[in-house]
């Protein structure tokens, strides 16, 4: 046999190879990220975990631990079915009872409205009904804080002819810029002053409101704060302060009923028969 012919027969062989291996598995070869025995995980399913809007450097990184995790748990699925392990009855129950809470899931996410209205008047009633959920456990105040890393005599004096140092953090950006100091810069609303630092618990209790008190020095830098308001404990919360917390109670109490109220409404239409004289 010739050189030429021996090569046409190779690339025969290798077309013929090809081929079958189209015909066993659909996915192009070009698609797959990762193979183990004859299960693939394709480009697509890997994109359709990821989170969406990745940076790209934090998307390749995820991919691969993914990747590597899908490989991993594939290889000992494989062990264990060589070793004859199985599920049991009640493992296979349980993914086909997940199965149908999933379904049940995207039933309700498609037939229920996406956006559920509470007007003011709803919140309004709902606290007047439940104002005794409002109280105070301890004392609180409304503070706005700035951290700074190092002590800034402009940030220092603009602080001191402005009086308002929620102003200057903003104005200067400083609510954005990151610090030694997990805490945010700028209005943390109410607080509870034992969850303060303990440097400053005791000029909070005994300061007055509207006054800014720093620079203090402190371990890993300087600080200021400013208390716009003092509440006791025991004292009720205002409406204005609460307001956003009702909204999101009474969504989820209406998408609840809605919830219930479909469900038993598709129970009533369906075949159901149910022997309570066969669980003894």
């Amino acid at each position: 046999m010739s050189r030429k012919l021996r090569i046409f027969s190779v690339l025969i062989l290798l077309s013929f190879g090809i081929y079958l291996n189209c015909r066993n598995n659909s996915v192009p070869s070009i698609e797959i990220v990762a193979k183990v025995e004859g299960e693939t995980l394709t480009r697509e399913e890997l994109l359709r975990w990821l989170p969406p809007n990745l940076p790209e450097d934090q998307k390749a990184i995820l991919a691969r631990q993914y990747i590597d995790r899908w490989v991993q748990k594939s290889v000992l699925a494989q062990a264990a079915k060589d070793d004859g392990i199985k599920l049991s009855v009640y493992e296979n129950w349980s993914l086909d009872f997940l199965q149908k809470e999933m379904l049940s899931q995207k039933y309700f996410t498609a037939k229920l409205p996406r956006d559920i209205i509470i007007t003011d008047q709803e919140i309004s009633t709902y606290y007047d009904q439940n104002v005794q959920q409002f109280i105070r456990n301890e004392d609180e105040v409304h503070l706005i804080q700035l951290y700074l890393d190092n002590l800034d005599r402009a940030i220092a004096e603009e602080i001191r002819e402005q009086g308002n140092l929620l102003e200057v953090i903003k104005k200067n950006y400083l609510d954005s810029q990151p610090t030694r100091i997990v805490e945010r810069n700028g209005d943390l609303g109410y607080v509870t002053i034992n969850s303060l630092r303990k440097e400053i618990i005791r000029l909070v209790r005994s300061g007055n409101t509207g006054k800014i008190y720093g620079p203090i020095n402190m371990e890993n830098g300087y600080y200021y704060f400013q208390m716009m308001d003092k509440q006791a404990g025991g004292t009720f919360r205002s409406l204005d302060l609460v307001e956003e917390e009702i909204r999101l109670r009474l969504v989820a109490m209406r998408r609840q009923k809605l919830t219930e109220d479909l469900a038993q409404q598709l129970v009533e239409k369906a075949s159901v028969k149910i022997f309570p004289e066969h669980i003894k």
